[in-house]
């Protein structure tokens, strides 16, 4: 049977949304060596991959670089940085190992030049929304992404740089500065729908919209809302999670009205640094986010793609915080379909939170909306189509695998 490599980035918003695909492949018999941190071992080995823990990627390796998404090219920069400096090992590994094909996250480009210099089949993981040119025709999109763009420009031109020397050094195409977040590959997988992703029409050919899976960890303990009130859910996930004041607002919002509300600070802030708590309201640091979705009537989110997809896949109406430009574009979407809306950082207060809360949970069209988008990520199968593609891909290639390779 088929083996493969598979590389991503240690980040649970891009290595979870892989691992359903991972545990098909398994289950077909594909001998899968996924290559990651400690801290991701468990849920990795638990799909009945390999787990190969890398040498010099960081376990917080983007809080460690101050990367939070907000100046992409930095990101770039830096994961380009490191492509340069871990290759040589990756490549070493990958003679040893002899694989048929390598999987990596879209956002990690050391996966992209292993495939590329090893002449292998490649399948990109995309966690992030893939998009046509189409959206980026859209003022207001444009307008959205241009500032951040300007931001970053020195980084990207250096990313942009960097990418070529590798390319050079390799003899094999480096990735232009639009694609070096976005790895394509022969095929790409995106875990979503074409009803989420906006101009779906005007994808690649080989991208593969394969919907959602909604993960919980076989070690979670269990969760159990047991009151008869309407239960909102409220999680700035876990990497631009440290907004004390938004919490503070919801807290202040929420608590004369006639709903359990739990919120979670992904370990940024302690229970007691909130002072006593109205009746209604509980502060956790973490919480099985799969379980307290499915008895939630209402997700207050920061607008990851995880996340967003999460809601929607349990039929939630969604409101939206963005913490960051990419999250602030994942939030106007959900408000052009209809299952959401959203909330500026400018135009936060109390009142404003409540009567958002009381408005997505008194207009049933939001609900409606997202049960019909969530059952678009609930396709029959998907997992299962998805490792069909792959097959298929793997099959189909041309290439001649460069084993041995010398530096």
């Amino acid at each position: 049977m088929p083996k493969a490599i598979f590389f991503n980035v240690p980040a649970h918003g891009h290595i979870n949304p892989s691992l359903p695909l991972v545990a098909e492949l398994v289950r077909r018999g594909h001998g899968v060596t996924y290559f990651t941190t400690e801290n991701y071992r468990q849920r990795i080995e638990a799909t009945g991959a390999a787990v190969r823990i890398y040498e010099g990627v960081e376990e917080d390796y983007f809080a460690l670089r101050g990367l939070d998404g907000s100046i992409p090219q930095k990101a770039a920069l830096a994961l380009l940085t490191t492509t340069k400096a871990i290759l040589p090992k990756l490549i070493e590994a990958v003679n040893e190992a002899k694989p048929d094909y390598i999987l990596y996250d879209c956002m990690c480009p050391w996966g992209y030049f292993v495939a590329q210099i090893m002449k292998l089949p490649a399948v990109s993981s995309a966690s992030l929304m893939p998009l046509s040119p189409r959206v980026m025709l859209n003022w207001r999109i444009l307008r959205l992404f241009l500032p951040m763009l300007a931001k970053g420009f020195r980084a990207g031109n250096e990313a942009n740089h960097l990418s070529r020397e590798l390319g050079d050094q390799y003899q094999v195409k480096p990735l232009g500065m639009m694609n070096i977040l976005n790895a394509p590959g022969d095929l790409i997988i995106s875990y979503t729908s074409a009803v989420v992703v906006p101009f779906a029409d005007g994808l690649p050919k080989n991208v593969r919209l394969v919907g959602w899976t909604l993960q919980a960890n076989p070690s979670d303990q269990p969760f159990r809302h047991d009151s008869e009130r309407p239960l909102i859910y409220i999680s700035l996930g876990t990497v631009n999670n440290e907004n004390k004041s938004f919490f503070e607002l919801c807290i202040t919002a929420l608590a004369s009205m006639p709903h359990d509300v739990l919120i979670t600070t992904g370990g940024r802030f302690t229970t007691e640094e909130f002072g006593t708590l109205p009746e209604n309201i509980l502060i956790e640091s973490w919480v099985p986010q799969a379980q307290v979705l499915e008895q939630a009537s209402l997700f207050i989110t920061h607008g990851g793609m995880n996340s967003i997809h999460d809601g929607l896949y349990c039929h939630l109406p969604l409101l939206v915080v963005p913490q960051q430009t990419e999250q602030t574009f994942n939030a106007m979407r959900v408000v052009e379909l209809g299952a959401g809306l959203m909330l500026p950082q400018d135009a936060m207060t109390a009142t404003v939170i409540r009567e958002s809360v009381a408005q997505l949970l008194d207009d049933k069209r939001y609900a409606a909306e997202a049960r019909r988008i969530g059952e678009t990520l609930r396709a029959p199968d998907r997992m299962t189509s998805a490792a069909d593609e792959i097959e298929k891909t793997i099959q189909n290639s041309r290439r001649v695998r460069n084993y041995d390779f010398q530096f």
